[in-house]
């Protein structure tokens, strides 16, 4: 009970009351529970819109009723300006109508003055919630502000990113264009690639085009300059590294990556008209730029070079550079001096673009992007232009998106599914956790071993065998009944999904596995079979009960082959992508297929345990299990997962009144009460914008009112609201499995309660609750 003030040493508590002698009663008993208390008393709404200006309150507490004012009238004044700081009332007299309304109305909870033992509980249970509040409210604004960062960075990349389709029409172009070409997207997309190209080079690009659509490998990248037409007329020079994206031996489509080169073509072109005009050209450039002659020695240099490499005067390259025993490659190897561009470039006369060298200092290293480009003045004068940037963010940012990947690697390994990996022997590849835990073999043990000799048994080794082989050939297995041995010698089925996995140039090199474990399903339907079977005789006898029967296993079969298909096909497909793709996809896309992969496995382990619940009331296996709950705080749990699980979609008036915080009652049956009907609620009115719950505890009754503003259930489909599989009839396209609503009658019955429903089509539906429970003090008798 004294957890907030653990936490927090002094509480800042406003007392709205007329009554000094209350006051001070109210403050011992604060105090006297361990809290420390900083407290006033006002009796009027000026006094209360004062006490928000400049001052910090944590607690509320507010008399019903003072002479010129009220708890109704003060709560609206708090709620304006605060909709999280706990308001508790603390009353002499309060009827119950009042109290809901408050408690509808914002308020957080109502105390009696002459029962002041629920004061303190309901203090301390108010704070923890207000200061959880708001420290999420801090971690939400650290994420918005991290999201905006992000998106930022994406917004101002200093190279023109463009992806076109196979023909080399614009897809999706940077912003940067605007800076670049003075294009915005659209108009660029509208003038089409080679719209502005110069005359004298349009012919190049076009080879250049024509050389990577007429290969077809991965690694096929083009490089070429060409100048185009900006916006305002004036030509620029652009250095554009093409690449395409295969599928296959198949091209989709081309990432093309430009960079405006304008003043590093100006620069070497003024170096060859005028010496006196190249050092202001040279200082106007941010690229580090460094002259050599044909011996290496140092003939200039700009400021932005001085100011990355602190260059001396008359000094040679090897001095600046190959001398220093601290240069190192992307790999944080050392880098030989003869290995430096500048050193190739005077050796070989080739010029080499782009080469990544970091220059280690106190802290972290200093990353450079380094061109080496040979020039020949009239046949006389020889050199080398060294050009340079400072890219030691992009390398940091590199290392986040490999941590990233490290990070992928570890869900993958801590997925909630099995998946695993095969090589073209059939050899054990990869083994994540979740395999680990249904098989019983750890990774080390079965890591180098054929899967189907080890973990499959006799009678079906032929068939996984050729299941394996058809993956490895390109094959998709989808949805295959996979039976595995476990260390126990027992056996277990997942549904499994399996695809080719294929290295960089496009070979497949082995398969990847992912599944669900269905043991339990299997085990049901096996138990529903034999029921069948022994049932034959008695079925032959009733034609119709036959029918029903099988009308009802043709519905789960249905439903079944539909709920699962879809989201594994989806979890398979975004597996897949980011197989392929995550060392260059975006962590956003990653993000966006990890959720579908999360928002597909739930609807699934959904729907089993609703088919297993289904299964064991109707053996009577469920049976009822009680246990002290604090209800106030369970209800708000649900409430606050539906409204996670929903998207917020749709707002959840709710309503707590109960006699007394803790009941005793089977938790599990209550909360697939709560969760189904709050579900339906939100999924069969898809129109409205709000559903509300009612809970209320009086006279040993628990009673749930869950209302909506949906379609409503036409009367003839009332009759057979609760049976198992059956839906109504205008739900249209709405997916469901028609189990819910037997769930929640079930779970009612078993607790001895009782549910009715009132609808009105295209009006909304309100499903009424009532179930006996007892109270913490008929459990201590």
């Amino acid at each position: 009970m004294n957890s907030v003030s653990a936490v927090h040493k002094l509480i800042n508590i406003l007392v709205i009351e007329d009554n000094p002698d209350d006051y001070d009663l109210l403050v011992r008993a604060l105090s006297k529970s361990g809290l420390e208390v900083s407290s006033m008393r006002i009796e009027s709404r000026e006094e209360l819109i004062r006490q928000f200006e400049g001052q910090e309150w944590q607690l509320i507490i507010s008399d019903n009723n003072l002479p010129q004012f009220n708890a109704r009238e003060a709560l609206s004044v708090v709620r304006e300006r605060d909709e999280m700081i706990p308001f508790i009332i603390v009353s002499g007299t309060i009827g119950e109508e009042v109290a809901v309304d408050a408690m509808r109305s914002g308020a957080n909870d109502y105390i009696l003055k002459n029962n002041l033992t629920r004061l303190i509980p309901a203090v301390n249970r108010e704070l923890q919630e207000f200061f959880r509040k708001k420290e999420l409210g801090k971690i939400e604004r650290e994420l918005a502000k991290s999201q905006r960062n992000y998106k930022l960075l994406a917004e101002n990349v200093l190279d023109l990113v463009c992806v076109h389709d196979n023909s080399c029409e614009y897809l999706w172009i940077s912003p940067s264009v605007e800076r670049i070409l003075g294009y915005t997207s659209h108009e660029m997309k509208e003038l089409g690639f080679f719209y502005g190209l110069h005359e004298e080079d349009e012919c190049s690009v076009r080879e250049n085009l024509d050389a990577l659509l007429s290969r077809s490998t991965q690694t096929n990248v083009r490089r070429f300059n060409y100048r185009r037409r900006r916006k305002d007329g004036v030509f620029v020079f652009l250095e554009t590294i093409i690449n395409g994206i295969y599928e296959g031996s198949s091209l989709k489509k081309i990432v093309s990556t430009s960079r405006n080169i304008t003043e590093q073509v100006l620069a070497y072109q003024l170096l060859e008209e005028n010496e006196a005009r190249q050092a202001g050209t040279l200082e106007s450039l941010s690229e580090g730029i460094i002259l050599l002659d044909e011996n290496g020695n140092l003939i200039t240099h700009n400021q932005s070079a001085d100011q990355l490499l602190g260059i001396k005067k008359k000094t040679s390259a090897d001095e600046l550079l190959a001398a220093k025993d601290n240069i190192i490659t992307i790999k944080n190897e050392r880098l030989p001096p003869e290995e430096l561009p500048y050193r190739k470039t005077l050796d070989s006369g080739i010029a080499k673009y782009n080469q990544i060298i970091g220059f280690k200092k106190s802290g972290s290293p200093l990353w450079v992007s380094m061109n080496s480009v040979p020039y020949n003045l009239s046949g006389k004068k020889k050199g080398v232009v060294i050009s340079f940037s400072n890219v030691t963010r992009e390398i940091e940012n590199q290392k986040q998106r490999d941590q990233f990947a490290q990070e992928l690697v570890s869900l993958i390994e801590n997925a909630n599914a099995p998946i695993f990996g095969i090589d073209w022997d059939g050899k054990i590849t990869e083994w994540n956790r979740f395999t680990s835990e249904i098989t019983g073999y750890k990774k080390e043990e079965v890591q180098g071993t054929s899967l189907a000799e080890r973990l499959v048994q006799d009678s079906h080794k032929e068939l996984v065998m050729e299941l394996f082989q058809g993956v490895l050939h390109g094959q998709n297995a989808v949805n295959y009944e996979l039976p595995l041995l476990t260390k126990q010698n027992k056996v277990v089925t997942i549904l499994f999904n399996g695809t080719a996995r294929k290295d960089y140039a496009g070979k497949i090199v082995g398969m990847v596995g992912v599944g669900q474990d269905i043991t339990e399903l299997i085990e049901y339907r096996g138990k529903l079979e034999l029921k069948v079977e022994e049932r034959t005789e008695e079925l032959v006898r009733s034609l119709e009960k036959q029918k029903e029967l099988v009308a009802m296993k043709s519905k789960f079969v249905s439903m079944a082959s539909h709920e699962f298909r879809t989201p594994l096909s989806t979890i398979q497909f975004a597996t897949d992508f980011v197989r392929k793709y995550y060392k260059r996809a975006t962590p956003e896309k990653l993000e966006e297929k990890f959720k579908k992969i999360n928002q597909q496995v739930k609807p699934m382990t959904y729907l089993l345990d609703d088919v297993l619940t289904i299964g064991k009331s109707q053996a009577g296996a469920i049976k009822l299990n009680p246990s002290l709950v604090e209800i106030r705080k369970f209800c708000q749990d649900i409430f606050n997962e539906i409204r996670t699980s929903s998207n917020s979609s749709h707002k959840i008036i709710s309503s707590i009144f109960v006699e007394t915080d803790r009941l005793y009652l089977d938790v599990k049956l209550l909360r697939n009460i709560l969760v189904n009907l709050l579900t339906n609620a939100i999924k069969f009115s898809p129109q409205a914008d709000k559903i509300r719950v009612d809970v209320m505890s009086k006279h040993r009754i628990l009673t749930i009112e869950v209302q909506d503003w949906g379609n409503g259930i036409d009367e003839a489909d009332q009759a057979q609201l609760f049976e198992a599989f059956h839906r109504g009839s205008n739900v249209g396209t709405i997916q469901g499995t028609g189990l819910g609503l037997s769930i929640v009658k079930k779970a009612v019955e078993i607790q001895s309660g009782t549910i009715k429903v009132e609808s009105l089509l295209d009006q909304g539906s309100t499903f009424k609750i009532k179930i006996p429970v007892k109270y913490e003090e008929d459990i201590s008798d």
